[in-house]
């Protein structure tokens, strides 16, 4: 359920454009939310167009983040509602799986070197870290943005720019857990983290009699910001044809503490676009040639990690209008050379994609 109440206001001989928004979100499993929103636009010599806006928004946890319970067998996929977890105690009574990993791999070096497995996990107790998630809360966004956009030369060049920076807060994402119980219970009795029993029921050769693993929905302990900048440009240089392009830097910031659970910006750094094209050539006769880049840039989920490669394609279209019956004829097709590239890591390999479209504009006479 959500309201919205906007309203703006012109000054300085309407050179100076404000506006402003108010929307209210609610759901019954959290309190409701303000969501503000102002803007502002600035037209200097009737050419130059400042604008400059900050929003604040909120995600409320989508219904398979808030009240799923999905038993897999080896791990149970679970929501982030206080109640879903009644019974569970994987919030205050059980160890992130990033934790029992490291914690394993020091006990295997210890027995290695002689120890027993008993003995090196309780030498080694000190990596194991307990969850402590808390309730999980909706995910809260605050943006700032800054534009400035113009045309030149006689109209023929359009100047677009802008730089951003969003920060977030209560990040939603899933982190593995598990809860340790007592040998020889068949998983009934759980045992207290932190202490003997606890820590030698979190030995990788008892995780199948003394540990159940949960998958939960909850938020980042962490606060991330990032920024970015875009610049396009379209120049109108020889009676219909026209060239364009735009490049794009999007980073965020790094944060001193190691979160509960990887965020995973999956955003490559450099990303950018051309294209040339003449909307009409001939009579009725148009065409479009893109060429697309972006850098390769790190893949972090919960599927799987990985370095997704730089790629770069061309896409190209010939449009042909047919006035008496209203239509347009499009032959084209996405990375035409059919060089084969991912999107990100675990998916699918795409190749070329080649269509021909009929599209009518009305009814025929």
């Amino acid at each position: 359920m959500w309201f919205i109440c906007a309203s703006n206001k012109n000054l300085f001989g309407d050179k100076l454009k404000l506006f402003g928004s108010v929307r209210l979100d609610y759901n019954p499993e959290f309190d409701p939310k303000l969501n503000p929103r102002i803007a502002a636009v600035y037209t200097l010599a009737q050419k130059h167009n400042f604008r400059a806006s900050f929003q604040n928004g909120y995600r409320f946890p989508a219904l398979f983040e808030a009240i799923s319970y999905v038993n897999n067998g080896n791990i149970r996929r679970v929501g982030g509602l206080s109640y879903i977890n009644n019974g569970l105690n994987y919030l205050d009574n059980s160890y992130t799986l990033a934790s029992i990993n490291a914690f394993n791999a020091a006990v295997n070096r210890s027995v290695a070197g002689g120890a027993t497995t008993n003995a090196a996990a309780l030498q080694n107790r000190d990596l194991l870290e307990v969850t402590n998630l808390g309730e999980t809360r909706p995910e809260r966004i605050n943006s700032f943005e800054i534009g400035y956009k113009s045309v030149l030369l006689e109209n023929k060049l359009v100047v677009d720019i802008d730089a951003y920076m969003n920060e977030y807060d209560g990040f939603l994402g899933q982190v593995e857990v598990a809860v340790p119980y007592r040998a020889g219970t068949n998983l009934t009795q759980q045992v207290t983290v932190g202490t003997d029993e606890a820590v030698l029921a979190s030995v990788q050769t008892n995780r199948n009699n003394q540990q159940i693993r949960y998958r939960v929905y909850t938020n980042a302990k962490n606060r991330y910001t990032n920024y970015g900048s875009a610049l396009g440009l379209t120049y109108n240089f020889y009676q219909k044809f026209t060239i364009a392009g735009n490049i794009n830097y999007n980073d965020i910031t790094e944060n001193k503490n190691r979160d509960i659970f990887v965020t995973g910006f999956n955003t490559p750094n450099w990303a950018t676009n051309l294209s040339f094209g003449n909307r009409e050539i001939v009579k009725n006769l148009g065409f479009n040639v893109g060429w697309r880049w972006q850098e390769s840039f790190l893949w972090e989920s919960p599927l799987v990690n990985g370095t997704v490669p730089a790629f770069h394609s061309f896409d190209a279209q010939v449009t042909y209008k047919v006035p008496q019956a209203k239509a347009n004829i499009k032959l084209g097709g996405t990375n035409i050379l059919n060089r084969n590239y991912v999107q990100y890591a675990g998916g699918p390999t795409l190749g070329g994609l080649y269509y021909l479209a009929l599209t009518f504009d009305g009814l025929l006479n």
